[in-house]
């Protein structure tokens, strides 16, 4: 397959050997994976940006938290350990990892950094971001809780908006029986569960495709196309739409608004000449 532009007009060569002449032709053929995809591109003087996976999960393998897959939190700070890349939002334990909006908005805004650390780094977590905990004001509340509450039991303690599943999740893994009073309640302990709470660190070992559905960040760049036409800067005639240029949003519907903007643009301009 190649493209070719002669004079005033644009030969397209199909893989079966025919080719097909146009005056305007605008190439909407989606994000591709591979920088060499972009070779018959390439040779028409346009600029590519290397393409890299964008809005993936992250995998855990073997960690203990992925037997509570399907649990859900309403509002977690995702952030990935050494940078300053964090998200806040729903997060979704799956059985492979984490997943969910937080995740992946923080898979796009990291896309290539996270592709050089060849998908191998760390994250933490705040389980309680969304009712606006730290890690003094847990540390406080809970001895707020040994004192006017020794005798209740910290598995039907229900202090925060967690899943009962995940609660005794945090328990478990702080070395706290579930129904440990919190007159009983151990200082290291208490710490352990702390921590798990508010500053949660979990080692991320490679990634999954979001529903089968694959962006890329990179692609054409986009300082050699008008944004007001969708027309190439360099190559009168030629249009573009969609993931083929180095454009890639978060999740929530953004990939799919720029594919239709980018593409009426660009159809009203090939209409109107």
């Amino acid at each position: 397959m190649g493209l070719e532009k002669n004079k005033d007009k644009f030969e397209l060569q199909l893989s079966n050997g025919k080719s097909i002449e146009a005056f305007y032709c605008c190439l909407a053929c989606g994000g591709m994976n591979k920088e060499s995809s972009f070779d018959w591109l390439r040779q028409l003087g346009h600029t590519i940006i290397k393409p890299v996976p964008s809005l993936f999960t992250f995998n855990c393998p073997g960690h203990s938290l992925t037997g509570l897959m399907g649990v859900v939190v309403p509002m977690v700070k995702v952030k990935i350990s050494g940078t300053k890349l964090e998200q806040t939002g729903p997060v979704l334990i799956t059985h492979w990892g984490l997943s969910g909006p937080a995740v992946l908005r923080l898979s796009a805004w990291g896309a290539r950094l996270l592709q050089e650390k060849e998908y191998q780094f760390t994250i933490q977590l705040n389980w309680l971001e969304g009712e606006g905990w730290n890690s003094a004001s847990v540390l406080s509340y809970f001895e707020k809780q040994r004192q006017e509450h020794p005798s209740q039991q910290l598995t039907n303690s229900r202090m925060f908006q967690l899943p009962q599943r995940l609660w005794d999740y945090f328990l478990t893994e702080s070395g706290i029986a579930p129904q440990t009073r919190f007159a009983d309640l151990k200082k290291k302990d208490e710490n352990k569960l702390i921590k798990l709470l508010t500053d949660m660190v979990m080692d991320v070992s490679g990634k999954t495709t979001f529903k089968e559905e694959f962006v890329t960040a990179g692609g054409i760049d986009c300082a050699e196309i008008d944004a007001t036409t969708m027309q190439s800067k360099l190559v009168p005639g030629l249009y573009f739409a969609g993931e083929i240029m180095d454009v890639d949003g978060i999740t929530g519907g953004f990939n799919f608004q720029h594919a239709w903007s980018s593409g009426y643009l660009a159809a009203l301009s090939m209409a109107t000449k």
